[in-house]
């Protein structure tokens, strides 16, 4: 256990030392850090619980979160942070968050999304609820022997008063609230920071959607509202599965202009109007909350709603701008 917990310190005083400096590259070493010292520490409650059962056979009778236990001890994160909510490690809001930080973790390791806007924030606000988290992480005991070799940079977190090993339990929890303050972390910075972006993401759709409703030819304008189901239809039309269900449904059309306006009509879209007004009222919404770990999860429950059609808006407005391109450079060879 003191071998455990001294590599944890190790990784947390890393990833401390990567969050302090503020640059995107080194807010994104600092929230993997983060993440993997969470994990570990999840895996490790996990274990210990799975040894514990085995040693006292009538406990393992009674316990009644086997299965849970047995999906922790494996490599899903999702199960990791079920079983700690069941043994009490975090609670409700905490398991939600670090969920959702392992999925931007995810993003930044494996699919290459940078997110540099918020990352640095993002980074202290991580480490500030992981430093939460350990420093309630449960230690009943630990052995030491003189042949251990602890990591370097845990040792400056000890007391080196302990009877029996160079640490003391008491040092743990003391190490993560000293790390917890020097993180830095605002609540209210991590909150604007979510919202400034949200904020600006809206502006680029609204740009966007403004390019689409203005058109490339004369006789082309349309209102923002018929521009957005535009985007949504548009694409649609080409889809195997909206062509069957427009035929399914009544559609006898031949063409492809009547198909965009059946689909208009009739296919159930997501949105049928401008969304942007009401989008940018959520972003007063969310400048108005206390709590980052509700901001959080407000601001990824709005990219996550929203992507399609902000991609469906981007999409148009480049396809427009192109064209508009073409005929410039048509216009200059025509001149030449």
């Amino acid at each position: 256990m003191l071998m455990f917990l001294a590599s944890v310190l190790d990784q947390m005083d890393r990833a401390l030392e990567h969050v302090k400096k503020d640059s995107v590259h080194d807010a994104r070493i600092g929230l993997m850090l983060t993440d993997n010292a969470i994990e570990l520490a999840m895996h490790e409650l996990a274990k210990t619980k799975d040894a514990e059962l085995k040693l006292w056979r009538h406990r393992s009778d009674e316990y009644q979160h086997k299965s849970e236990l047995a999906e922790a001890l494996g490599r899903v994160f999702d199960a990791k942070v079920k079983f700690a909510k069941i043994e009490g490690l975090v609670n409700g809001e905490q398991a939600r968050t670090i969920t959702l930080l392992h999925d931007f973790r995810n993003e930044l390791y494996h699919i290459g999304l940078q997110h540099e806007a918020i990352l640095p924030a993002l980074s202290r606000f991580y480490f500030s609820v992981a430093c939460d988290i350990l420093s309630a992480y449960p230690i009943r005991g630990f052995s030491y022997h003189s042949k251990i070799e602890l990591p370097v940079r845990s040792k400056k977190y000890f007391t080196n008063k302990g009877k029996y090993s160079p640490a003391e339990i008491g040092d743990f929890a003391r190490a993560f609230r000293t790390m917890s303050a020097a993180c830095g972390h605002q609540k209210r910075s991590t909150i604007r920071t979510l919202a400034d972006h949200m904020e600006a993401t809206i502006e680029d759709s609204d740009n966007c959607l403004d390019i689409v409703a203005q058109g490339v030819y004369e006789g082309q304008q349309q209102t923002r509202d018929q521009a957005t189901v535009e985007c949504q239809t548009w694409p649609l039309s080409f889809s195997e599965e909206a062509y069957k269900y427009a035929r399914d449904n009544g559609f006898v059309g031949e063409t492809r202009p009547e198909l965009l306006e059946w689909l208009a009509k009739n296919y159930p879209l997501r949105f049928k109007m401008d969304p942007v007004p009401s989008w940018k009222k959520q972003v007063t919404r969310l400048r108005s909350k206390g709590n980052p770990h509700t901001a959080l999860e407000y601001y990824v429950a709005f990219m996550e709603h929203t992507t399609q059609i902000r991609e469906a808006f981007s999409g148009s407005a480049a396809a427009a701008e192109q064209e508009i391109d073409r005929l410039i450079e048509e216009y200059r060879n025509e001149r030449n």
